[in-house]
């Protein structure tokens, strides 16, 4: 049998494939499909049950729905200075409050006005199957995203995301200030409130300048991002084929547009969640090609979602059972594909890397630069360790339910 070394090598030349020969894989594009068909073929080769491409609409854009939150909010401050009339306010607060709910909603991946505004397009999971070597008594997903972020500039720099971050969340709050200072001026009629909307107005302007720039950047190779998640979920897998769980069947879930809101986990949930049970365990990889590993106790972009309980009690035996890794918990910056099965109350862990950066110096995080020379094969070869744990924490859970009965 191969040993790891040789899985790592195999998890590189996947990522290889898809960010050098594939290329720039954005949500709903013809590269993202390519993807999925390659993803499949493996599966296939390795000899997956039940492997196919389970097609869904999603969305082609990440930054459209905030425009579109920035846009009812900046409309509601115009309307006030053209249109000095009291109830005016009372319609600049509705759309603010419009606003304020769109972001909310769209950075917890909800639904909201703003996608049933905004148009739809085609896109597919790769779903596979690896049959354990006896009856089947637990099911882990081992999932991983295919698609590719845009470039913005506020993702160049450590500086730069750090004041992006602190722009989300003003953004949000500035949206809050003007429902309420809106909601006060038009019942007690105080004009000079237009101006307190004036300077929350500011922030949302350069939030909404800022969202509609990202949109015209070309996408990531992503090499890390998520090639890295996809190869070592491969190389786990031909594993798997070769060396079977006793009790534990795992399901293969590679997913299209997580870069644009999830969309793929949540087609792949709605179509498996009910098969797969409360019990079974999602593992997600994400960004996993330099660093060390780490596993994430909260999910989310403004409201952060605490990880399962089990999921968490599980990412800590394996941190016990591989001290030499060193592995770490962290409170995620963003979203992965794991807040949709957070949300549902199931049993989802995000494991990814978290490179050590000098000052102001880029992560590669949805950068041109997040390419092959990047990556890490110990960072690979670490992430492969801690999901076969992990795979085996769960397989033996069966056998000491035994002992107990």
């Amino acid at each position: 049998m191969p040993q790891l070394d040789d899985y790592t090598q195999l998890a590189l030349d996947h990522i290889c494939h898809l960010s050098e020969r594939i290329g720039a894989r954005g949500g709903c594009t013809g590269a993202e499909r390519q993807a999925a068909e390659y993803t499949a073929d493996q599966m296939r080769t390795m000899g997956a049950r039940d492997v196919r491409l389970e097609p869904y609409r999603g969305a082609p854009s990440t930054y459209r729905p905030y425009v579109l939150a920035f846009l009812a909010a900046l409309l509601g401050t115009l309307l006030v200075w053209l249109l000095h009339e009291r109830w005016m306010m009372a319609v600049a607060a509705v759309l603010s409050a419009l606003g304020a709910w769109g972001m909310l909603a769209e950075s917890d991946l909800a639904g909201s006005w703003m996608r049933y505004l905004l148009p739809r397009a085609g896109s597919q999971n790769a779903v596979g199957v690896l049959p354990p070597a006896g009856e089947i008594k637990h099911r882990a997903v081992l999932c991983a995203h295919l698609d590719t972020h845009r470039t913005p500039i506020f993702y160049s720099s450590t500086t730069w995301h750090k004041l992006f971050a602190i722009l989300v969340g003003g953004s949000f709050v500035s949206m809050a200030v003007a429902v309420l200072a809106y909601a006060l001026g038009a019942l007690f009629y105080w004009p000079w409130v237009r101006w307190i909307g004036l300077g929350v107005a500011a922030l949302q302007f350069v939030a909404l300048i800022l969202c509609l720039q990202a949109d015209f950047t070309p996408f990531t190779v992503g090499a890390n991002d998520n090639a890295s998640g996809v190869g070592v979920a491969l190389a786990v897998a031909r594993r798997l084929a070769a060396e079977p769980l006793n009790h534990t069947e795992v399901w293969l879930a590679f997913t299209g547009c997580e870069e644009v809101g999830a969309y793929g986990a949540a087609a792949f949930l709605d179509a498996h969640a009910a098969d797969l049970g409360n019990g079974g365990v999602y593992i997600i990889l994400d960004q996993v090609g330099f660093g060390r590993v780490r596993y994430l106790t909260a999910d989310g972009l403004i409201i952060k979602r605490k990880t399962h309980s089990r999921a968490l009690q599980l990412a800590r035996r394996a941190a016990y059972e591989l001290p030499d890794l060193k592995m770490r918990r962290q409170v995620g910056l963003a979203y992965t594909d794991a807040l949709v099965a957070t949300k549902r109350g199931l049993i989802a862990l995000t494991l990814h890397t978290l490179p050590l950066v000098a000052n102001n110096e880029t992560m590669h995080w949805h950068q041109a630069s997040d390419t092959l020379a990047y990556l890490d094969p110990d960072a690979l070869a670490d992430t492969h360790a801690v999901v076969w744990q992990l795979l085996h924490q769960i397989d033996r859970a069966s056998v000491e339910e035994n002992h107990k009965t």
